[in-house]
């Protein structure tokens, strides 16, 4: 009986150049006596047309095959030639039923790669898992690879079928605001993601507000990942509002995302009531004092979580505010080391530490204030009551005369 490694095949980090048809021909008659091929791993090889086009005829006759590990097989070669084989493994790939995953991550293709995936991402309806990270997609490439999504979704709507795809891995792509309406759209028609992780694309405040849009509309998204966009005040509302739809999410990362004191704080507050949240990383992210606070407030639902960075940010790491943080975590007996290191914190000038303490300060009069209203209005309503009960007696009493 065949186990799970005899459904396997890899050349894995060989370093292999396979450029011509004759090139590749020992390792597709391995290939062609896997009997029942599930994954494939080529990746760390460098592979040219002419022998990415026999490897596609072995590979169509492949249909058990699930998962396609393809990046950075395209090293050293040409735009042309890459776009050529592209073509002819993508055209394969979709000849295979049983195909849920496909990895072309770091393989540097660009936009015309993505057009040469365009066919292959809007008929596959069964793929669940797209990996394209590190590809120099480009605004236009991002589009069409976007675009491609939709056309999917919408040939699985016109099939009568629900969209199989629940991940999509597309980060250091440089796709920029251009192309984050089109994929709010496709993220928003949908509706079956997971996981999402698109850090290092240079998005600002408003590509930033589109994308968690389209994202809002995926009730079981589990897994964000953001890091290194732009957010500020605006993108970091747009992101607050959209925590309210995610019931699942138990992972988010947008560290390095610039969201500033405000931003910051409106965010930390839209936590506290994402109850399944497991990792937080609000690393460089200029967030305040107040937001610190706000923060240890959040964390006393968050029973779940595993993972906290908050390094890099705008708070001293021995103020109160740590303190309060940690002693939100100890309340849910969950360990200190779940928050990482604070060991780089941005300095505050002398103007913003004389603020930092003054808000301290500010915070601390606050409470004492509040606890006093609070004992005033305890008291006033003892009075009340007893002002009540004295009234009550005296008419008590006028009715019993008015009888007599």
């Amino acid at each position: 009986m065949a186990t799970s490694a005899d459904r396997i095949y890899s050349l894995e980090g060989k370093g292999l150049k396979l450029t011509t048809a004759e090139d590749i021909a020992p390792y597709l008659e391995e290939l062609r006596n896997v009997a029942i091929l599930e994954e494939l791993r080529l990746n760390g090889n460098t592979i040219g047309a002419e022998a990415a086009t026999a490897l596609a005829e072995t590979l169509k006759t492949k249909e058990t095959l699930k998962i396609a590990t393809l990046h950075d097989i395209f090293t050293s070669r040409l735009k042309d030639e890459v776009k050529e084989s592209v073509i002819a493994i993508c055209a394969a790939l979709s000849e295979l039923p049983s195909l849920v995953e496909v990895n072309l991550s770091d393989n540097a293709f660009g936009p015309l790669g993505a057009e040469a995936m365009a066919d292959f991402l809007s008929k596959h309806t069964g793929l669940q898992v797209l990996k394209l990270n590190n590809n120099g997609l480009g605004i236009n490439g991002g589009k069409t690879i976007a675009n491609a999504l939709i056309k999917c979704q919408a040939l699985c709507e016109e099939q009568g079928k629900e969209p199989s795809l629940h991940t999509i891995i597309c980060g250091r792509n440089r796709l920029e605001n251009g192309s984050a309406p089109v994929f709010a759209q496709a993220f928003a028609a949908l509706k079956t993601l997971r996981e999402v992780r698109m850090p290092q694309n240079g998005i600002r405040p408003e590509g930033i507000a589109e994308l968690v849009g389209g994202l809002a509309n995926n009730s079981k998204l589990a897994i964000l990942d953001l890091q290194d966009n732009t957010f500020t005040e605006s993108g970091s509302k747009a992101l607050a509002e959209a925590l309210i739809k995610w019931e699942a999410l138990e992972i988010i990362n947008i560290g390095d995302c610039l969201l500033g004191s405000k931003g910051g704080r409106v965010i930390i507050e839209a936590l506290k009531d994402r109850e399944t949240l497991k990792t937080i990383n609000l690393q460089y992210n200029e967030i305040e004092y107040d937001g610190a606070i706000a923060l240890a407030e959040s964390l006393r639902g968050l029973k779940l979580l595993e993972s906290l960075e908050l390094n890099g940010n705008r708070f001293d790491a021995e103020s109160n505010a740590v303190e309060l943080i940690k002693a939100a975590l100890s309340e849910n007996d969950l360990d200190d080391d779940i928050l990482g290191s604070l060991s780089d914190m941005e300095e505050l000038t002398d103007s913003e530490e004389e603020e930092e303490e003054e808000e301290e300060e500010e915070a601390e009069e606050a409470k004492e204030k509040a606890e006093e209203e609070e004992d005033k209005t305890a008291k006033t309503a003892t009075a009340t009551s007893k002002a009540d009960e004295q009234l009550a007696d005296l008419v008590s009493e006028m009715k019993k005369q008015l009888n007599v």
